[in-house]
């Protein structure tokens, strides 16, 4: 039957799915009998078949329809054709034999019948590989008519037609009640719907990646995104995946919703960014587009920042430091801050920056909970100051020369084995602080000549993940998201030359103020996405940050960004500028910079909740974290103060264990010292009630700030 119906085994054709799809298939049999062809193709790895109709093929082939209709015409005539008759010599009869019924007049009343759409004939298709699978299932041969009447062949017919539908729609309920089980099984239960339609949408999206090693844009602010695969847990839970990255710059959240009369849809939120990167692709390829074009900028003598932001669990860890072999330890060649060492000892030694004789040094630390922690030197606690320059220091932070790639993994797996983290309630695991990795260049004088900052951000979890935690936790949450504000703010301040930059508002954005200055300072932000349904709500904020960030860069800046604060507020900032003082504790610089930025986040729409409350919380956790600072340096001198006056009455003592001694002079220094020691005491204790005082008032705000938007 390889030529029957004007077709052949391993001819393509055009079939129709029962999803309404239509694409090419190879027929792999032909059964005349039956009037049908078996056809197959491969589908995710697999291939699948089924059994269709040779009318079925005539519809979506116009090409074929009339050899299938001539063969199809040709088997209705030979099987109404009476059979040939055994010659008999005639009898006498009365009433002559009625005439045999023309062929053509069969095929007309076959014709006149009501013709089914050949859509009805469609089998459900069975799903086998050729490795050993289940071939698909002949139909059971149609009833022939034989000699039979037109009007009885028309009857059959139209009887194995219905037989076939019955048994057509017995066995899609089946399937349907198999994937139900399966689903449940598998515990996507009510997400079915939502995950038809995310494959609906996906159907016609030709991905399109970006290569690893394509163009890349000249641009001041860069911002990236990129979605991390469904995890383990996310899987074994049948978390949906509701990101889809068609190409290298759009990004959409699929985010499922229920009507009020629980009709189920999705709203598709589309975001473009400068690259978006999919779970395919590999730290190398996202390293190129993002901070490789900022090592080159160091060596013009700039300033470079790039960030990894999101939400814990998102991927920010594994796309700096790299991938993890086990729950602590990371293979550190792998990540963003190693690829950037290699670029710049490539760089250092290239014939057009070798000349410069730079040395390359590196600095690791984390800020956690507003206090910062040398993770080169046993996460050794630190100041941070700001000179009479306005220029911020971190007071006995390790910066350590590097001569090879070698070495900086060394600090690095050093460093990271140091670094805090703690448990929320969308990591179990999640880095609780933000890590500052510097590759620093300086001259043969130990002048800076550049400096590239490769930063890891604690998780921007909202006030939902900390609103019921203790102190330390809803301090710690506090910080990081008052943190990420700021830095948006900061960068915001990038894009329009000429505003002031809040770098104030936090120790983060304190720290990194050289990175913000300057005509020659580049940032790039890589927002890291989770792909889960229940991560939907991060996802979204993450990219709205992100979205933000880049319509305030330096072509998309509106006129409207000015009004961020008024002439009075950048007249008072200006007049205390100048001030030599500590950067932890300038209360009414803290105070103007916070208050600067809850009125932009006012002023552009970002906040939703009562602003000053916001701010009144905000201003209660830098304060508790200043005094907290305050009160430790305190506790350090008093001890210092005590040892000192130990061996004050040490010597005293020495002096009455002599022949003779002054005994007036001995009463007249004892009292002096308890005195000394007594004022120092309750100087100490003051501070510590009123710092008390400050932890009570936090607590009391917080509870009527149960659900921050950050």
């Amino acid at each position: 039957m390889a030529d029957k119906f004007g077709l052949k085994v391993g001819v393509q054709v055009d079939i129709k799915r029962s999803d309404g799809r239509v694409h090419r298939a190879v027929i792999s049999g032909i059964n005349e009998q039956t009037d049908t062809v078996t056809v197959e193709w491969f589908e995710n790895e697999e291939t699948k078949g089924k059994e269709l109709d040779v009318r079925h093929i005539a519809q979506y082939n116009p090409d074929l329809a009339p050899a299938i209709q001539r063969a199809l015409q040709d088997k209705e005539v030979r099987s109404a054709a009476p059979p040939a008759a055994i010659p008999k010599i005639p009898k006498a009869s009365a009433i002559p034999a009625p005439a045999p019924a023309a062929p053509r007049a069969v095929a007309a009343a076959a014709a006149a019948a009501p013709a089914p759409s050949y859509d009805d004939y469609e089998d459900e298709e069975d799903d086998y590989s050729r490795g050993g699978g289940a071939a698909a299932k002949p139909r059971a041969p149609k009833a022939g008519g034989g000699g039979a009447g037109a009007a009885a062949k028309v009857g059959k017919a139209a009887q194995e037609v219905q037989k076939m539908a019955e048994k057509r729609e017995a066995r899609r309920a089946q399937q349907a009640e198999k994937r139900d089980e399966i689903q449940l099984r598998n515990g996507m239960g009510p997400h079915v719907d939502f995950a038809e339609m995310i494959d609906e949408f996906r159907e016609p999206i030709v991905v399109r990646r970006l290569p690893p090693s394509g163009p890349v844009k000249d641009s001041r602010i860069t911002v990236c995104v990129r979605k991390r695969p469904l995890n383990s847990r996310e899987r074994s839970a049948g978390d949906l995946d509701v990101v889809t990255i068609p190409d290298g710059e759009i990004t959409y959240i699929h985010e499922p919703k229920t009507k009020v009369d629980l009709t189920r849809y999705l709203e598709n939120h589309q975001f473009v960014f400068d690259y978006s990167f999919d779970e395919m692709v590999e730290n190398a390829t996202v390293y190129h587009y993002s901070a490789k074009p900022l090592v080159r900028t160091i060596f013009e003598q700039g300033m470079a920042t790039c960030f990894a932001y999101g939400q814990t669990g998102s991927g920010k860890t594994h796309t700096m430091g790299g991938s993890f072999t086990s729950v602590k330890d990371q293979n550190a060649s792998q990540g963003i801050y190693a690829l950037a060492a290699a670029d710049v000892f490539r760089l250092n030694q290239s014939p057009e920056f070798a000349k410069n004789n730079l040395t390359v040094n590196v600095s690791f630390f984390e800020i956690y909970g507003g206090k910062v922690f040398d993770l080169l030197n046993g996460q050794k606690r630190l100041r941070v100051l700001e000179d009479a320059k306005n220029i911020v220091q971190i007071v006995g932070l390790a910066e350590k020369p590097v001569s090879g790639l070698k070495d900086v993994i060394g600090m690095l797996e050093a460093g990271m084995a140091l670094r805090a983290s703690g448990s929320t309630a969308a990591n179990q695991n999640s880095s609780r602080s933000h890590a500052i990795f510097q590759l620093i260049l300086r001259t043969p004088k130990r002048q800076l000549f550049g400096k590239l900052s490769l930063i890891d951000l604690a998780g921007n979890e909202r006030g939902a993940d900390t609103a019921n935690a203790d102190r330390q936790t809803r301090l710690e949450g506090a910080e990081i998201n008052k943190s990420l504000l700021a830095l948006k703010e900061c960068i915001r301040a990038l894009g329009r030359k000429g505003s002031h930059t809040p770098f104030r508002a936090s120790k983060l954005t304190q720290v990194l103020r050289d990175s913000f200055i300057g005509a020659n300072a580049r940032t790039c932000m890589i927002a890291m996405i989770s792909p889960g349904k229940n991560s939907c709500e991060h996802s979204l904020n993450t990219l709205r940050y992100a979205d933000r960030v880049k319509e305030l860069g330096p072509k998309r800046s509106g006129a409207g960004d000015s009004e961020t604060v008024d002439d009075d507020d950048d007249r008072s900032l200006e007049e205390g500028d100048g001030e030599p003082e500590d950067a932890a504790a300038p209360a009414s610089l803290v105070k103007q910079d916070l208050r600067r930025l809850h009125h932009s986040l006012r002023v552009h729409g970002e906040s939703k909740d009562d602003s000053n409350e916001v701010f009144q919380f905000h201003k209660a956790v830098a304060q508790v974290v200043e005094f907290e600072e305050r009160i430790v340096d305190e506790h350090r001198a008093a001890l210092q103060f005590d040892k000192e006056m130990l061996a004050e009455e040490e010597r005293l003592l020495e002096e009455v264990d002599g022949v003779s001694y002054d005994v007036d002079k001995y009463a007249k220094r004892l009292d002096d010292i308890l005195a000394t020691k007594i004022d120092k005491l309750q100087q100490l204790r003051a501070n510590v009630g009123y710092f008390r005082k400050q932890l009570q008032a936090e607590e009391q705000i917080s509870k009527n700030v149960n659900k921050l938007r950050f």
